[in-house]
């Protein structure tokens, strides 16, 4: 089969793009001379900015009709996996765009007439990293690594900018771009004032202007930091350990394999079991998924996550910097 020209379809982003990232890797591998694209259809400055260590991955936009048809059709495309159906029309486009197209199994009856190959999905239960294992199996290509990784173009700067010095300090980040998968501002707050209790190093609380802002005034030895991707990436890689909610910097931490303490919702466990990232990642997953008892509520601030106890927080984020 050939697997010279790989396009794949994520969303904006960084977990997802991170593991798009990872199914490109294992193929270029096999074919070095790969021409891999990944398509998103938001954030198309920041994926391109997360991958900026990745030249040879093309980062364009799904919702750019010239963007997607001026390099041909690829050899495979493949759609991503979803907690629901895929929408057809993205389905069709990516049939017109691949002279294969694999995906994974939804309830479509349409399915049979467009993909070449389905891969079956049942449940959420599984580990994206087996996902992407499964998609490369479809392909016939073997995965050449077990273990994802993360590369970063170095960004010095941002220590002496924010006067930090490596492995004094830890990163904070407490916002998700959701209220689903988010926590309340009383919850933040006494998540910082447990941690400032509990651990004798700066403390620094990583997100936009107007996120940390949301926070209001920070204790001393607490500092907000506005960073690119890249920078972010570097302030991790620095980090004596990070405290994340199930967002992009626990991932990027987690390929890095950094310390990290990561507060998971009842959605998003499957993101964490040592099938991700291995035994070796110094990862501490709390989440409290029996407070949705298997029905999580989307109106409003994740209640499983506002129910994480803060000192159990700052007790596994101490047990690591220990």
């Amino acid at each position: 089969m050939n697997n010279r020209e790989v396009l794949t379809f994520r969303p904006g982003s960084i977990g997802d793009c991170l593991m798009g990232k990872y199914f490109l890797e294992q193929i270029r591998t096999a074919y070095p001379e790969l021409k891999a694209t990944i398509a998103v259809p938001t954030r198309v400055g920041m994926v391109r900015d997360l991958l900026a260590a990745y030249p040879w991955i093309y980062v364009m936009p799904s919702n750019s009709l010239y963007s997607l048809f001026s390099s041909g059709r690829r050899d495979i495309v493949l759609t991503p996996y979803t907690g629901g159906v895929l929408p057809l029309r993205s389905k069709l486009l990516a049939r017109l765009l691949g002279k294969k197209l694999i995906g994974f199994f939804d309830h479509s009856p349409f399915n049979r007439f467009l993909y070449t190959k389905l891969i079956p999905l049942i449940g959420r239960s599984r580990p994206p990293r087996l996902l992407e294992c499964d998609a490369l199996e479809a392909i016939g290509v073997p995965v050449s690594s077990s273990i994802p990784s993360f590369s970063y173009v170095p960004q010095p700067q941002v220590l002496r900018r924010l006067h930090l010095e490596k492995e004094r300090y830890i990163v904070v980040h407490l916002f998700s771009g959701s209220d689903t998968r988010g926590l309340s501002l009383k919850r933040k707050q006494a998540l910082i004032a447990a941690l400032v209790t509990a651990v004798a190093v700066p403390l620094v609380i990583t997100g936009s202007k107007k996120e940390t802002d949301s926070l209001g005034v920070l204790p001393a030895g607490v500092c907000a930091a506005e960073t690119t991707i890249q920078e972010l990436a570097h302030l991790i890689d620095h980090a004596v350990a990070t405290m994340s909610l199930d967002t992009g910097a626990a991932h990027i931490a987690a390929h890095l394999r950094k310390p990290l303490v990561v507060l998971a919702s009842c959605v998003g466990v499957q993101w964490w079991s040592k099938d991700m990232y291995g035994s070796g990642v110094p990862v501490a997953l709390v989440t409290r998924p029996d407070v949705c008892a298997g029905n999580h509520d989307y109106s409003g601030y994740a209640k499983c996550l506002d129910a994480i106890d803060s000192i159990e927080v700052a007790q596994q984020v101490r047990a690591l910097v220990s």
